[in-house]
């Protein structure tokens, strides 16, 4: 099913740089700013809280929005279609202070990160391993309309070692846009078990080792030899 798109209203700014912005954001609004291949960056401003509620949808950033920019009373309004290139949060209230729009063909695919979540009880942690998902997003080439919100990697059967890109099931319209041997997932030993296993070897090899002492018996062969001298010390030499 494809994706909906979301309406968002916004107008043109006349005014730009520090001081506009914070009597823009002053009046209830945040700036913003429109790029379009090829064409000129336009200075918008767009409601906080409206940008702040579809960011927050099941697709996030990668949301496809209509805005509709307000030109002003003597012309009509213009609709662009955009996504969200980038954003900014005020790094004390958590809030939304600036939107970066990049303007997008809807008939013709794009390169977006789309969340990765991993699913099942893998049998390799079961046997004692240590998961690590190396990468939390997937970047492929897809329909702005058909933009998933997640893709899913069942671990289950997973073996030790690394786990690459192209293991990953992609729905229909989606290419990978990523290397596809780049490591999604890794299982492998924990550090303290092979700490362990390496103390244990180099112990048993020492003990093994030490049963060298048995070879201290072959000094009774030494004592063998000197008995004879011993006794000839003993008988009196003839005269």
């Amino acid at each position: 099913m494809a994706n909906a798109i979301t309406e968002m209203d916004g107008f043109l700014r006349r005014d730009t740089g520090k001081g506009p912005s914070r009597k823009l954001r002053n009046s209830g609004f945040i700036p913003a700013i429109v790029y379009g291949s090829g064409k000129t960056a336009l200075s918008v401003a767009v409601s906080p809280k409206e940008s702040t509620k579809i960011l927050k949808g099941p697709l996030r950033r990668n949301v496809m929005i209509h805005l509709n920019l307000d030109h002003g009373e003597s012309q009509k309004k213009e609709t662009k279609t955009v996504m969200v290139r980038d954003l900014q949060i005020d790094p004390v209230m958590r809030n939304l202070t600036h939107l970066d729009f990049v303007e997008i063909n809807a008939k013709e695919p794009i390169e977006v990160a789309v969340p990765m979540i991993l699913t099942g009880k893998s049998k390799s942690v079961l046997a004692g391993g240590q998961l690590d998902q190396i990468r939390h997003t997937l970047k492929v080439s897809v329909l702005p309309s058909e933009i998933p919100v997640k893709f899913e990697l069942d671990v289950t059967d997973l073996e030790f070692g690394s786990t690459p890109a192209s293991a990953v099931k992609l729905p229909a319209g989606c290419v990978l846009a990523e290397n596809e041997l780049n490591t999604v997932v890794s299982i492998h030993v924990p550090r303290e078990e092979k700490s362990a296993t390496t103390e244990a070897a180099v112990g048993a090899t020492g003990a093994t080792g030490a049963t060298g002492a048995t070879g201290a018996t072959g000094a009774t062969g030494a004592t063998g030899k000197a008995a004879p001298a011993a006794a000839a010390a003993k008988t009196p030499a003839k005269k």
